[in-house]
């Protein structure tokens, strides 16, 4: 397995931002499902496979994340860049939903887009009055 990596100390609504360069597996976990990941033992994720960069994660706890950029598979590599940051929290970013994802978790983040939005047109009118 080839990949690139980065490690965050990252807390709570705090977001990493990742910009990749082409069509590849993005994955966001602590440290011990690092280590498994490494170990090629059962491990869990958040995200998966990305089309268009930049890729955002909203951090949900504290703790050491570290991010996966795969670069396609061992008989396969890919070449593949990336780019890691760390931002500081900001209510306006969601986090991205990958290509991969089941459709509840597509429909519930299209549902909060929604939401979000629309509360931002009423936030928007109520300071206009004023």
């Amino acid at each position: 397995m080839r990949f690139l990596y980065q490690p965050f100390e990252a807390k709570r609504k705090e977001i990493i931002e990742v910009e990749i360069d082409q069509s590849t597996k993005v994955k966001f976990m602590t440290a011990r499902e690092f280590k498994s990941y490494k170990l090629g033992k059962t491990y869990s994720f958040h995200g998966g496979l990305f089309e268009e960069s930049p890729v955002r994660f909203v951090v949900p706890f504290d703790s050491n994340w570290h991010v996966v950029v795969e670069k396609g598979t061992y008989h396969e590599p890919l070449e593949i860049t990336a780019k890691c940051v760390l931002l500081n929290p900001n209510n306006l970013v969601r986090s991205s939903i990958a290509v991969d994802a089941p459709a509840e978790i597509k429909r519930l983040a299209f549902d909060n887009e929604d939401a979000a939005a629309h509360a931002a047109e009423i936030s928007l009118a109520s300071k206009s009055e004023g």
